[in-house]
């Protein structure tokens, strides 16, 4: 990202880019930066070109050979289109051949969510220009993120409450700019976020109310448990799907436990697992309230109350119900 920043800061544009990887926002936030350096003015939409999905390639050819209106530059944006991935091969070596004798003139931004590095076209990107692998912050440095959005607005959030409104709205930052912008507004300058403020204004993840339900389960707080459970059902969330959130929960305190025992860190348990630090700290704390054996029968449950909804012999709503109040006693 710091060659595309010194691109943009210098205007100095290479003939291509590839924006790729998991994290949407980041890819939209650099493409919309891109956009607004590369072209701008009254003639802008003269000069910028965007196609959305598996395009036809003629198409695509006739823009980026065109030269551009009252401008330097003119703007091809490509999103979506698949060409970085098997399955377009023919159309993949056509665009790679368009790279390599495109005008100066015209830049190019691929936009995808998968790239193969082993396609000629993701070659060419890199030998005519540059790839970009989006991803969001990790760690430390995704709540710093997050609280430095807030101060814009004069807004302070703790770390504490970060890690807390991470847990209750999901790690993506698309999402997460739209819950921060919720609750600057809740808030008003000049005021510090409580974790009862997230609970009042943050939508919470179905990943967030199953730690919920899994902690009333281990605080024995059965009617709590199945209140969650059945706000759950009312949210249309399917009794299967619900389960398989459990068991999850199960298994990564199981994993957990299992690592600290090990003397593994936080963070190399987080690295073991593809989890968060924060989610992992959590995991510990709710896998106080559960031995490591009865984490196990807990796991082999819901693999039989799995198999026995699928092959028609338990009633979904009701075999997970009873699971809960199972181990919530």
């Amino acid at each position: 990202m710091e060659i595309i920043k010194s691109d943009i800061k210098n205007k100095t544009f290479k003939k291509c880019y590839l924006l790729y990887g998991g994290e949407a926002f980041i890819r939209d936030l650099y493409l919309k930066r891109l956009k607004k350096a590369v072209v701008s003015g009254p003639f802008t939409d003269m000069n910028l070109d965007t196609f959305d999905g598996a395009e036809d390639i003629n198409r695509i050819i006739d823009a980026v050979s065109t030269l551009p209106f009252m401008s330097e530059k003119r703007l091809i944006v490509i999103k979506g289109s698949g060409l970085f991935k098997a399955g377009r091969k023919n159309d993949s070596e056509a665009v790679a051949d368009l790279l390599e004798n495109a005008p100066e003139s015209t830049c190019i931004v691929f936009v995808e969510q998968e790239a193969d590095k082993r396609l000629r076209l993701f070659k060419t990107v890199v030998k005519k220009g540059h790839t970009a692998l989006c991803r969001a912050p990790e760690g430390a440095g995704l709540y710093t993120w997050a609280e430095k959005e807030l101060k814009k607005k004069a807004v302070k959030m703790e770390r504490q409450q970060t890690i807390y409104f991470f847990r209750t709205v999901g790690e993506g930052m698309e999402n997460a700019v739209a819950e921060l912008d919720k609750l600057a507004n809740f808030k008003g300058p000049n005021s510090t976020v409580t974790d009862e403020d997230i609970d009042t204004i943050c939508v919470k993840t179905a990943e967030a109310k199953i730690f919920d339900l899994v902690d009333a389960i281990g605080k024995r707080d059965t009617a709590k448990a199945i209140k969650i459970y059945r706000g759950l059902l009312m949210l249309k969330e399917q009794p299967v799907g619900i389960l398989a959130m459990i068991a999850r929960q199960f298994r990564l305190m199981l994993q957990a436990g299992v690592f600290a025992s090990q003397g593994k860190s936080v963070q190399e348990t987080a690295s073991m697992t593809g989890q968060r630090d924060f989610v992992i700290k959590q995991c510990l704390a709710q896998s106080r309230n559960f031995t490591s054996d009865l984490l196990k029968k807990a796991l082999r449950d819901c693999l039989d109350t799995d198999y026995g909804i699928k092959s028609g012999r338990l009633e979904p709503e009701t075999a997970v119900e009873i699971l809960i109040v199972k181990y919530s006693r």
